[in-house]
């Protein structure tokens, strides 16, 4: 089934739905909501967003865009089992890319994915390896070609870690990989839920009522967290990530990304003058939004929902109405 016209088939559409149901299904086999930075949400909406995106960069980066859909649907189909990170003798376990190896944390059930883990005798991998493997399995079964099968692989394996070697095609899924988690705005988001998660966490081990904070403090914790902390955060992810980027498009993506949830994160910041109104109608209600809905939400579902009823019920601002339409264009991998 080696197709070389870079086209999807009508075949591979109607696999490509299929496998995009196995992802989500699997996620949904694990009952712990966090483990690590992510929430159990989280993963499939990261996963649809870095697959849109890899499209985007892969267009223009000459990338292979049928291997690529593969391969970003996939990227991530272990990656629930990485739990703790593994110690041994007082170390940390690295494998041969130099990656921390993670416990394997098992499902509350089972799925096509979780029995050929184990059947492949997964466990004590990282998932961008075990992950190879298992994409490799499921594609087999569906009748592609051992070609079409390695390709998938490369990319996969090479999501975290490019090699001297890697395609275009592979180097379009790691700066999306790279990008969604750590630059924009449902980085932004994510860093919003690991914010307050740690918060709720250290108000219940102090015996502490965490809503009771969010209902007083709320004006000064934003002011503190989009005043100084998400400044900081921003110039740091500028430092540290926009180098590891691989191709001028990821480059380009990553850098006009920042300059917008800068752009918006100054906003939020004037906003607090009036924060009644702000918090009300304005950028500020969304941010007020995504804090007080924190058990597992999906940013897919907030944003979709927050355009569909908030927006004409709370007679939201024109700042509003724009971070809300910035969201959606980078769910959906808009350049």
């Amino acid at each position: 089934m080696m197709n070389g016209n870079n086209i999807l088939t009508e075949r591979d559409r109607e696999v490509l739905t299929e496998l995009e149901a196995l992802v989500r299904e699997t996620y949904q086999l694990w009952d712990e909501v966090w483990v690590g930075f992510s929430w159990r949400n989280y993963t499939f909406d990261h996963v649809m967003r870095v697959r849109s995106l890899a499209r985007s960069i892969g267009a223009r980066e000459g990338a292979d865009l049928r291997i690529l859909e593969f391969a970003a649907t996939l990227h991530d189909i272990t990656k629930s089992y990485d739990g703790e990170i593994l110690v041994r003798d007082g170390q940390r376990v690295l494998d041969a890319d130099g990656f921390w190896v993670n416990q394997k944390l098992p499902p509350a059930r089972q799925n096509r994915v979780t029995l050929l883990y184990e059947r492949l005798g997964l466990a004590e991998t990282v998932h961008h390896y075990s992950g190879s493997q298992v994409a490799t399995a499921l594609l087999r079964d569906y009748g592609y070609d051992e070609a079409f099968c390695a390709a998938v692989r490369e990319v996969i394996l090479a999501h975290l870690k490019p090699r001297p070697t890697s395609t275009p095609t592979a180097l379009s899924l790691y700066d999306a990989d790279t990008i969604d988690a750590n630059i924009g705005l449902p980085a932004f988001y994510r860093n919003i839920r690991i914010t307050i998660h740690r918060m709720e966490q250290e108000y219940e081990h102090r015996g502490e009522s965490f809503d009771t904070f969010l209902e007083n403090g709320l004006r000064e914790f934003l002011t503190e967290y989009l005043g100084k902390r998400i400044p900081a955060w921003i110039e740091g992810k500028r430092k540290d990530f926009l180098e590891r980027l691989t191709t001028p498009t990821g480059r380009m993506i990553a850098a006009e990304r920042l300059a917008r949830l800068t752009e918006e994160v100054t906003a939020m910041t004037a906003e607090l003058a009036h924060p009644d109104h702000a918090l009300a109608c304005g950028r500020l209600a969304i941010i007020r939004r995504f804090i007080h809905n924190r058990f597992n939400p999906s940013l897919t579902e907030e944003i979709t929902k927050l355009g569909q009823h908030w927006v004409q019920e709370a007679s939201a601002t024109t700042g509003a109405r724009e971070l809300l339409a910035r969201f959606e264009a980078e769910i959906a991998g808009v350049c």
